[in-house]
């Protein structure tokens, strides 16, 4: 890998003599300012940046805290006089610098911090490779426990209705084709649009409808301006599934489920009348959840236990 670095300084000589050593070694991009760094910058991927400090226009320090801000991830290497020690600590403190060189630099010792700096560059790089890939493979493992549970869930609904009402299990039977197509579609993706989440669970309550009628009472109320937001794909059916598997459902005691938007969350509420045992329950739906929006999103999800209401907020991610 040839890495890239960008050599900021005012004086020419410095700039021509920079070049001629690293040029075997590095891809080597020149400035002859800060506004001209910036402007490479714009156009150029760049892994190190070295700038002399004392500039007219805009100091080194001054390009490094523009850095700090627009490039985080490259590298910054500041060159001072050995009495400049107060440009050092601003480089520390404003651009969060790797290193700093005294000038005039010596090629050997140069080399040197070059080298150190790029391994520790190439180690953060490939730390960072390695986070990400561990949290798309707990990601994964994730989905893949949720989507069998609500197959196992569905074929249970499936098999009281066809010992019920057979006319019923085949609109069921259609209806849940269309919607497991649309779940294999859907559980690719990390986060998916309300719109889409909704459209999904209306199919999901259209199938629950059919088994429990007027026993089960619906209040959906979404402004179409919240449409756009977006959540983990199956979070509002998994939530609404363990509504219905964890309380009673009956003609004396009908459930309602309450779905809307509050103040940037997703609230998803039904009366509280829980059944004595839940014999299929695993306790790891809402756990699952939970660990899900922690991959994420940095702001957890909220449990409300009322007396009468059960309540799950779910942090809605903004477009």
């Amino acid at each position: 890998m040839a890495y890239r670095i960008l050599y900021v300084d005012d004086e020419q000589d410095n700039l021509f003599s920079f070049k001629a050593v690293f040029r075997r070694n590095y891809e080597v991009l020149l400035a002859g300012s800060g506004a001209e760094a910036l402007t490479i910058l714009e156009k150029e991927m760049v892994d190190l940046v070295i700038s002399d400090q004392r500039m007219p226009e805009m100091t080194g320090v001054d390009l490094f805290a523009i850095l700090k801000e627009k490039y985080p991830d490259t590298l910054r290497i500041i060159l001072t006089g050995y009495s400049d020690m107060q440009a050092v600590i601003d480089a520390i403190n404003k651009g969060n610098i790797y290193h700093y060189i005294t000038k005039p630099w010596k090629a050997e010792e140069m080399r040197v911090i070059l080298e150190k700096a790029l391994e520790a560059y190439r180690l953060r790089l490939q730390n960072r490779e390695l986070e990400r890939k561990n949290i798309e493979a707990q990601f994964e493992i994730l989905k893949n426990q949720i989507n069998p549970h609500f197959l196992f869930n569905s074929m249970n609904i499936l098999s009281a209705l066809i010992r019920q009402d057979k006319e019923r299990a085949l609109q069921f039977t259609n209806r849940f084709s269309k919607l497991y197509r649309s779940m294999l579609e859907l559980r690719q993706q990390q986060v998916i649009s309300l719109e889409e989440e909704m459209q999904f669970v209306d199919n999901y309550l259209y199938l629950q409808k059919i088994r429990f009628d007027e026993n089960l009472i619906l209040k959906i109320e979404i402004d179409t301006k919240d449409l756009q937001a977006a959540l983990p794909p199956f979070a509002i059916q998994l939530l609404v599934e363990n509504a219905i598997k964890h309380n009673i459902v009956s003609n004396k005691q009908p459930l309602t489920i309450a779905i809307y938007v509050k103040n940037e969350y997703l609230i998803v509420a039904n009366t509280f009348q829980p059944r004595n045992n839940v014999s299929d329950s695993t306790g790891t739906g809402l756990a699952n959840l939970k660990a899900r929006y922690k991959q994420i999103c940095p702001t957890p999800i909220l449990i409300k236990h009322h007396q009468e209401w059960y309540e799950v907020s779910l942090p809605l991610i903004p477009e």
